[in-house]
């Protein structure tokens, strides 16, 4: 290589370099599945590690389902959950919000990768959003899917 080239290439490689660093890590991401039908999403909300969400970080309008997060259910078939590994380190809550109330499916935080349920036709009958909650000691994290029973 020249010397005019390399008087090039450094400094080319080095805004390359500096780019690469201001990148944001993609958040932790989870997966729900029912029958053939499977949805990953990032997290809608996710606090930096030793902070937790807020009102302020985290709005309704974020943590909302996009109709891209719909998964078809049938009552009595079984919904998966897969999380992300770091998700499942930090502890994280299966819950639904049946009549606009939230209710957890577990009592204690799964620590495992992947859960999987039966929903009774009450929770999924009509359209019900499910929502992965990460974080035993507040929350660091939400990802909510949409729930529609199949026509």
């Amino acid at each position: 290589m020249t010397r005019a080239r390399m008087l090039v290439a450094v400094p080319a490689l080095a805004v390359v370099a500096l780019g690469l660093t201001a990148c944001d890590k993609p958040t932790p991401g989870a997966s729900v599945f029912s029958g053939t039908s499977s949805v990953y999403r990032q997290a809608a909300c996710w606090a930096p590690e030793g902070t937790t969400l807020t009102a302020d970080s985290c709005s309704a309008d974020l943590v909302a389902p996009p109709d891209s997060a719909t998964i078809s259910t049938v009552p009595g078939q079984t919904i998966g959950i897969s999380v992300d590994p770091k998700v499942a380190e930090i502890g994280w809550y299966p819950a639904l919000v049946v009549s606009g109330q939230l209710t957890r499916l577990t009592e204690k935080p799964v620590t495992d990768t992947y859960f999987r349920f039966t929903p009774v036709a009450a929770q999924v009958g009509s359209p019900t959003t499910l929502a992965v909650i990460a974080g035993d000691s507040g929350e660091r994290g939400i990802w909510t899917y949409n729930l529609v029973p199949a026509s």
